[in-house]
């Protein structure tokens, strides 16, 4: 199926965009990207003190799952942009989720390699493993929202509204393109007819 050019940016620029913010914050060295998370982990930390006094908070611990946290976080939302992308492609069923599962799974691969050249970071097979986990949950999220129909109550501006309307989309789009071909293909068999005719009438005017 030929795809529009709008179609292929409005599918894979959102795609192309996340896995530049991704790279952009792994580029960041070890003690940069440290101290930005240290100061979201201090601020969470001040707020469950306050929330929550009779709990002792260990700041470690509580950075270290953070960051882990985020892997996760980070790669549910590009899963959701990759399905959404390759089903707005073509590519819809088990297709669909498992080419956008490993192209998540193997862009947090080499995001864990392009780390081991910063200063003050490195790659851990760990991260890979959690950025896979949160990519498949991403999946797993947009496809529940896309099964489910739709309240009249709810808004135009719902996550869940956006998402049927891609499909209805594609519907029109796969409509549409299925009337062109048929078109083409009755203005074919009209031409062929017109031809047999102009040979049938210049051989019985030969005669």
């Amino acid at each position: 199926m030929k795809m529009k050019k709008s179609t292929i940016v409005t599918a894979w620029l959102p795609v192309v965009l996340w896995m530049g913010l991704i790279f952009w914050f792994s580029h960041q060295p070890g003690d940069v990207s440290g101290a930005s998370s240290g100061q979201i982990v201090a601020l969470i930390s001040s707020v469950m003190a306050t929330v929550f006094p009779f709990i002792d908070v260990n700041e470690e611990v509580l950075h270290f799952l953070f960051r882990k946290g985020a892997h996760f976080g980070v790669y549910a939302v590009l899963g959701i942009l990759s399905v959404r992308a390759f089903q707005i492609s073509g590519y819809s069923g088990k297709k669909g989720v498992l080419y956008a599962w490993i192209l998540a799974t193997v862009y947090a691969g080499t995001d864990e390699f392009h780390q081991t050249f910063i200063p003050g970071r490195s790659g851990e097979i760990s991260d890979v493993v959690i950025d896979s986990a949160g990519a498949i949950t991403g999946i797993g999220f947009y496809l529940l929202l896309k099964g489910i129909q739709v309240p009249a109550i709810v808004g135009k501006n719902s996550l869940q509204y956006i998402l049927i309307q891609d499909g209805r989309d594609q519907e029109q789009e796969a409509k549409e393109q299925e009337e062109q071909q048929k078109e083409k293909e009755e203005q074919k068999d009209e031409s062929g007819a017109k031809a047999a005719r102009r040979l049938k009438e210049m051989k019985e005017g030969n005669k």
